[in-house]
């Protein structure tokens, strides 16, 4: 009954769509050519670069929006100026670590890095930046060579946005040798020089370091609707064999494709509450039936 009653409940948080947020493009400096539009989801692409010790994956990348959607349906650059003239680009730097999970993969691929294996992020930092000016360049990672996934270009009037932390996630390669990883970060937004929000207060710990690197409330004008933001970011992203490169103790990953969204902290609908009281109250009268035998 326990079990019948989660898997319900799960299914329909999985089925729902991701809510929807505002984003005000002429929050930014120069950007004046777009008005502010709603979405549900980012989509971009990314590149990583990993050096394995043991049985931990340790490297940084970067993830680059192409693009954002609402409900499924993709929204052109003319509306959100992502990309666009006079419009800007929007891209994520991280810094991750992650552990193998002992006894996943396939038969004689038990190991980190291993065809079917699964490893538990512990660590996913992420700096949300806008590039009013579309001169920023991104560099693919290749273990080959040893470079890392790279933003050059200028980046000197990138604008930080929002910093994310990690909850909780896990990543893995498939049976075809694909790359994957799905994972939520606590968010906050950038709400002055040194200061990242949430719900309108100033966060602390790992999330109030990484908003240090602030310099402008930019981000809470940018995403501007629900006031206060979310609070959650989520994110997945997936590629083919063809986009994983090992080499040595190094792996690069690119073209992984995939989206964010966001969410506040989940709450249950009144009709999981219901429905769970229901299954409590069947558990407790078998188990006075029980006791009675």
């Amino acid at each position: 009954m326990v079990a019948a009653l989660a898997a319900a409940c799960a299914s329909s948080q999985v089925l729902a769509d991701a809510p929807v947020f505002e984003v005000n493009p002429q929050a930014l400096p120069g950007v004046s050519l777009y008005s502010q539009f709603a979405a549900n989801q980012i989509t971009g692409s990314t590149s990583t670069l990993l050096q394995t010790v043991g049985n931990t994956n340790v490297g940084s990348g970067w993830l680059s929006f192409g693009s954002f959607s609402l409900n499924g349906s993709t929204l052109d650059s003319a509306t959100t100026g992502v990309g666009g003239v006079g419009g800007y680009r929007l891209y994520v730097t991280f810094e991750l670590s992650e552990t193998y999970r002992e006894g996943t993969g396939f038969a004689g691929q038990q190991h980190i890095n291993g065809a079917g294996t699964v490893n538990d992020l512990t660590r996913l930092d992420i700096k949300f930046y806008a590039d009013p000016t579309r001169n920023t360049t991104f560099a693919k990672a290749n273990a080959n060579t040893g470079a890392r996934a790279t933003v050059g270009g200028v980046t000197n009037d990138d604008i930080l946005l929002g910093v994310g932390s990690l909850l909780g996630g896990i990543s893995g390669y498939n049976d075809q040798g694909g790359a994957g990883i799905n994972s939520t970060q606590s968010f906050a937004l950038c709400s002055g020089a040194g200061t990242a929000s949430q719900g309108g207060v100033a966060v602390g710990g790992a999330l109030g370091a990484l908003g240090a690197a602030c310099t402008s409330g930019v981000g809470e004008a940018f995403f501007a609707e629900p006031d206060p933001f979310y609070t959650l970011a989520f994110d997945a992203f997936n590629n083919t064999r063809q986009g994983v490169l090992m080499r040595g103790n190094l792996i690069s990953i690119n073209n992984a494709a995939g989206n964010v969204d966001f969410n506040l902290a989940p709450v249950p609908e009144p009709g999981t509450y219901a429905m769970l009281g229901a299954g409590l109250a069947v558990l407790a009268v078998s188990a006075r039936r029980h006791r009675k035998t």
